[in-house]
């Protein structure tokens, strides 16, 4: 079966949120890892919540938001001026280093390629940019256009409507496991990143294509063809 498109999740799997210690220890935060997987679960908690309750805010706002009862909950009193720059360092997140190789690979073979992102369209590109690989992409798609953050289905259903075509002729690459259940719910064909070596989610079979890495997808993807 054709596939018309791949489509990529940004954060944790193109773009490394792991590597928000390197600020926060240059601003002084005592254990850089403790806080960034607190700041991360809060942010996605502050999305899933936003949707549940129609009471939408903007990517940047909630990580925002989530940055500051992070800085309550762990006790760290940054200054605003702070707080702002590691908000805004997520702006320039560096790729994992089997982005660029993987995105080689599937540009060879004329398939286009998109992504689809819980932050806001400009934030998302700014990040592509500062990491070097906006140019390989047809189309940065944004929750922002629906207002609804995903595992929404509205969410996914920006890509089949970008590339006029049904749910299973999409790939839809995520290193997230609730993304990966949310995007296979809807239909899509999930390339499931599972870097981490994480359980899948229970709620639904987990998807048929797992990952432990970027540099699997292409043959995958050839696979699909």
């Amino acid at each position: 079966m054709r596939v018309a498109a791949v489509v990529f999740d940004l954060y944790g799997t193109l773009l490394r949120f792991e590597a928000m210690r390197e600020p926060l220890a240059a601003a002084g935060v005592p254990d850089p890892e403790v806080f960034i997987a607190a700041w991360r679960r809060k942010q996605l908690e502050y999305s899933f919540l936003t949707s549940l309750a129609g009471a939408y805010r903007d990517f940047d706002e909630l990580t925002a938001l989530a940055l500051d009862h992070t800085c309550a909950q762990l006790r760290w009193d940054g200054s605003r001026d702070a707080r702002a720059a590691l908000a805004a360092a997520w702006r320039t997140l560096p790729v994992y280093e089997d982005v660029a190789p993987a995105l080689d690979a599937l540009a060879r073979r004329a398939i286009p390629l998109a992504v689809l992102t819980n932050g806001r369209a400009d934030s998302a590109r700014a990040a592509l940019a500062a990491a070097g690989i906006a140019n390989r992409f047809a189309d940065v798609l944004s929750v922002d256009t629906v207002r609804a953050y995903k595992p929404d289905p509205r969410a996914y259903a920006l890509a089949t409507a970008r590339f006029s075509c049904a749910p299973d002729k999409i790939v839809f690459v995520s290193s997230n496991a609730w993304d990966a259940w949310g995007a296979q719910r809807f239909g899509l064909r999930v390339a499931w990143c599972n870097r981490a070596g994480a359980a899948p989610e229970t709620l639904t079979p987990a998807p048929e294509r797992s990952l432990s890495g970027l540099a699997e997808l292409d043959a995958l993807v050839a696979a699909e063809l």
